[in-house]
């Protein structure tokens, strides 16, 4: 199922402008249930110099006066907790408000995209919020995810994709790689929210965020079933869904236009596969010897390829490309002759015991195949020789 690539989502309800203050006395009054007042009632004082200054430029027909701040920004935050599901609203009295609805992946597993909407507005009327004051729900982010499995030697394939994660670039559309704390992982964060793709290690994870919990039998389970689970999530925020309803897919901010399976890979095709590429990660030895044996490949192509592969192996994909010898179209062109080959640029180093390692960000080697009803299910029970070459 598409849900299964769907980690978590937040859902926002705008509330009609008729139905404003009806909708905050509701929250002000404990009409809703189990909310918390993030607030504290003060008395507004009334600004003592009511003198206009006019902003240049643009914002010329905008006026400032002394207290703005305490009339027209005036914020009245709740929030909630309900099981896999969180509320926050906030009362602004010259804006629009929102309620907005954070769903775990536990409300999200095994539903369709009109099963989650629907339990979204019971959850809802169940704590007390008149849905008719609420206009239709659209998305304000979605997460997909991938998860991939260390299956037949974890140690040295968690060595090769940590090497992986050391040498791909530096950067990408001017976002800057970042380590997690605890060197857990990598992440490519802009400050513009947009868009984030993270690659982490889960078991890690869980293992950080539940450790001050006391300990039972079910949070021991939760954090079992992700040994030897590395995860790579990408992340659309608010901003980037608002774009694609001018841009890219041109769709609405709807929770049906994104529980696609079409529009998951796309996403991933898009953001993630620029960064890590499509091909499986070979060992640097195996690669030069793939590219050497490639009847394809006149001897001065497969040179100038042995050396660039070596080049990225050694010093990283950003530093390779700002030393190469070569302009920077010709770099792209022998990145591309090489994953025309079926050979990724990042390989991983000599040392390591495995000859390969399946690409953690395709679909095709996730940990969940449910979605594609059976299709891809002998891809588990695949064995190679040392060339990489199947064997059954």
């Amino acid at each position: 199922m598409v849900a299964d690539y769907v980690d978590t989502l937040t859902m926002q309800f705008k509330v009609k402008t008729s139905n404003k203050e009806e909708m905050f006395n509701d929250f002000k009054n404990g009409v809703v249930y189990r909310v918390r007042k993030k607030w504290k009632c003060k008395t507004l004082r009334k600004p003592k110099i009511k003198t206009k200054i006019c902003f240049k430029g643009k914002n010329a027909l905008h006026f400032y006066y002394k207290g703005y701040d305490i009339f027209f920004k005036k914020k009245y935050p709740y929030s909630g907790k309900y099981g896999d599901y969180s509320l926050n609203y906030c009362h602004r009295k010259y804006r629009d408000d929102y309620v907005f609805i954070f769903i775990s992946h536990n409300a999200i597993k095994d539903k369709t995209d009109d099963e989650i909407y629907q339990n979204t507005l019971e959850l809802l009327e169940s704590i007390g919020i008149n849905i008719d004051f609420l206009e239709k729900g659209k998305l304000n982010r979605i997460d997909f995810k991938h998860d991939f499995v260390f299956e037949n030697n974890p140690l040295q394939e968690s060595r090769a994709l940590r090497c992986i994660l050391r040498i791909c670039r530096d950067s990408y559309n001017g976002v800057i790689k970042e380590e997690l704390k605890k060197g857990n992982g990598i992440k490519f964060k802009p400050r513009n929210a947009y868009i984030e793709v993270i690659v982490y290690d889960k078991y890690e994870e869980r293992k950080s965020k539940l450790r001050n919990k006391k300990k039972t039998q079910q949070i021991d389970i939760e954090i079992a079933q992700y040994e030897d689970v590395f995860r790579i999530e990408l992340r659309l925020k608010n901003k980037r869904l608002y774009y694609n309803t001018r841009n890219t897919f041109i769709i609405d901010k709807t929770l049906d236009n994104y529980f696609n399976e079409e529009i998951i890979d796309e996403c991933f095709r898009r953001y993630v596969e620029p960064i890590f590429y499509a091909e499986p990660f070979y060992r640097l030895d195996y690669a030069l010897l793939a590219i050497n044996s490639d009847r394809r490949l006149n001897e001065k192509e497969a040179e100038k390829l042995s050396n660039l592969v070596v080049d990225i192996n050694k010093k990283g994909f950003t530093k390779a490309k700002e030393e190469y010898k070569y302009s920077d179209d010709t770099f792209e062109n022998h990145i591309k002759l090489l994953r025309s080959i079926g050979i990724n640029p990042l390989t991983f180093d000599e040392d390591i015991d495995i000859a390969f390692l399946p690409n953690f960000t395709t679909k095709e080697v996730c940990r969940d195949f449910t979605i594609y009803d059976g299709e891809h299910e002998e891809l588990k029970h695949h064995t190679f020789d040392e060339y990489c070459l199947k064997l059954d």
